[in-house]
């Protein structure tokens, strides 16, 4: 008889659908779909949707439909709040009517309560731990000044029974910040639809770069929030310098950004000299994304600390060049297929960034090398890792 494993997607219903948490659980709801149904006959995983206040859970086992499910289309931050609120009080009663004996939060925020009233164990994901790293920029008056904030995240992966890392960058994290015991934590690098992600034009890349005021090879991509350790800066002194050395390109960002992130953007673009090398494109569809990948001259993620880095491998899986940075796991899972610099060196980055500019063998070099890496990473092979974890857990 299987045993039934809950899998948490309620946040996809909250704005929390755009960030890496959201990615990461329609990459995961993805995987599991095209899993061999053979591969998981011991367990039966059931996606869960939504959640009401009194614990009656809204559930489907069709993983194809959650990955590509209409949720909410512009949640608010309203959302976000009631949803942490039914799932920190109501979650037990789901599980206790589902009979599961096993769930799994994909986002590891709003700690549920009364667990074991369920009998049920928790399998909590840390994406990273920036806030207890950096405190200062991520900590602030209403964490506490870092207190509470600190005890939250303490509370939020000791009180699980299990705790997956998405990198080693983050395992050890959890170890050395937490002391979380080695074996509580097992590493599951992300995966990503290589399906999608692909170097394949299907024929409308040009018409959809054109509505970007784009030109191919003429711009670098970050795709992203712009807070203090995604090095915005380092970014616009990058590009500054290469456009010194001669090379006249674009930098286009993709991702929400509020209105103050814009005002530093365009300060910073001014102070540089490159404010007229900008552009914003706001959120853009998946498709839009692949083109802009395929298209660009390289993509650019020169952050200070990434628990992961999605856009890495989405880059070098669509055949699109990356320079990077030695921030937590991005040496890690950009692996030998990446231009990798010190995210404050930019200098350096400005002259890789020149170099693919003008050296095409070096540009379909680090291509080649990116193809060949990020299948190590699928969307398949993430969620057959996280099935094993289920059943570890369960043994």
């Amino acid at each position: 008889m299987s045993t039934s494993v809950v899998i948490d997607f309620s946040p996809l219903d909250t704005p929390t659908q755009r960030r890496g948490i959201g990615r990461y659980l329609r990459s995961l709801a993805l995987g599991l779909s095209r899993l061999d149904p053979n591969a998981s006959k011991d367990i039966r995983p059931i996606g869960l949707l939504g959640l009401s206040g009194i614990g009656v859970p809204i559930i489907s086992e069709d993983f194809h439909c959650i990955a590509t499910h209409a949720w909410k289309r512009a949640p608010t931050q309203f959302d976000r709040y009631r949803w942490a609120y039914t799932r920190r009080l109501a979650l037990w009663k789901a599980m206790q009517k589902l009979n599961a004996r096993l769930v799994h939060l994909g986002d590891p925020n709003a700690t549920p309560l009364a667990m074991s009233f369920a009998q049920c164990k928790r399998v909590a994901t840390c994406h990273d731990l920036i806030p207890l790293q950096f405190p200062k920029q991520y900590l602030g008056v209403r964490d506490g000044f870092g207190v509470i904030g600190k005890r939250l995240i303490k509370r939020r992966f000791h009180s699980a029974d299990h705790v997956v890392a998405i990198s080693n960058a983050t395992r050890q994290q959890l170890i050395k910040l937490l002391d979380i015991p080695h074996d509580r934590i097992s590493l599951v690098y992300n995966g990503v639809d290589l399906s999608t992600f692909s170097p394949h034009d299907p024929g409308d890349d040009q018409r959809r770069l054109a509505r970007f005021a784009l030109t191919p090879r003429k711009y670098l991509l970050y795709a992203g929030d712009l807070d203090w350790r995604k090095n915005t800066e380092g970014m616009i002194k990058s590009l500054a310098f290469a456009h010194r050395l001669g090379s006249d390109l674009i930098l286009a960002f993709v991702g929400d950004l509020d209105a103050s992130k814009i005002e530093e953007l365009k300060r910073l673009a001014s102070y540089h000299g490159v404010d007229n090398r900008i552009r914003r494109l706001g959120f853009v569809s998946d498709t839009d994304l692949r083109a802009l990948y395929r298209q660009a001259l390289a993509h650019l993620l020169l952050s200070r600390f990434e628990g992961f880095g999605y856009t890495v491998i989405e880059a070098m899986a669509s055949g699109c060049p990356v320079i990077t940075t030695r921030g937590g796991s991005l040496e890690e899972i950009a692996g030998n297929a990446a231009i990798v610099q010190s995210p404050d060196d930019t200098e350096a980055i400005g002259q890789a960034i020149h170099s693919l500019h003008v050296d095409p063998a070096r540009r379909e070099s680090l291509i080649s090398a990116g193809l060949d890496w990020a299948p190590r990473f699928s969307c398949e092979i993430h969620a057959s890792h996280m099935l094993d974890v289920f059943r570890s857990v369960l043994a």
